[in-house]
């Protein structure tokens, strides 16, 4: 078991053939996450400082389910948001874009500390909840963006 002290770090990225603004606007929507994350359950909370804060209930595929608390500490136009997090996990999150020709590339760091015992089964299922976050976000972008040049899906 990994000791609750011991932080892990997850870094992952995905390609979506969408432009910045408008995967600027659909991922820092932290309501509308549960319309493409899966496993994903947020609902609002009270503001705190005039900072957005949501609560986060992230299926990891492995059994557990994570509590999480979000509070939105920066945001950065058409570049990304930076995300405070406690709960099951303490930390740090955040989403960066990087514009292509052909689209986005969205980058998800994570810098977390869990605040119970933590089996690495939990850790590779927070990775693998991201990842399917990641991948939904996607194909209802791609989707979005086929539909509005008048393609079928």
């Amino acid at each position: 078991m990994r000791s609750p002290s011991a932080p892990f770090h997850v870094d992952d990225a995905t390609f979506v053939r969408a432009p910045v603004d408008l995967v600027y606007r659909r991922l820092t929507d932290i309501g509308a996450w549960n319309d493409w994350w899966p496993g994903a359950r947020v609902q609002p909370r009270a503001p705190l400082a005039g900072d957005e804060r949501w609560a986060l209930s992230l299926a990891t595929g492995t059994g557990a389910l994570l509590r999480l608390g979000l509070t939105c500490v920066g945001w950065r136009h058409d570049a990304g948001l930076d995300l405070h997090v406690e709960g099951d996990l303490r930390g740090r999150v955040e989403f960066w874009f990087d514009p292509s020709d052909a689209g986005t590339v969205i980058h998800h760091l994570a810098v977390v500390t869990p605040q119970r015992r933590w089996s690495r089964a939990v850790e590779t299922g927070y990775r693998r909840a991201v990842r399917r976050g990641l991948w939904g976000f996607k194909d209802a972008r791609q989707l979005e963006m086929r539909t509005a040049i008048g393609l079928r899906p």
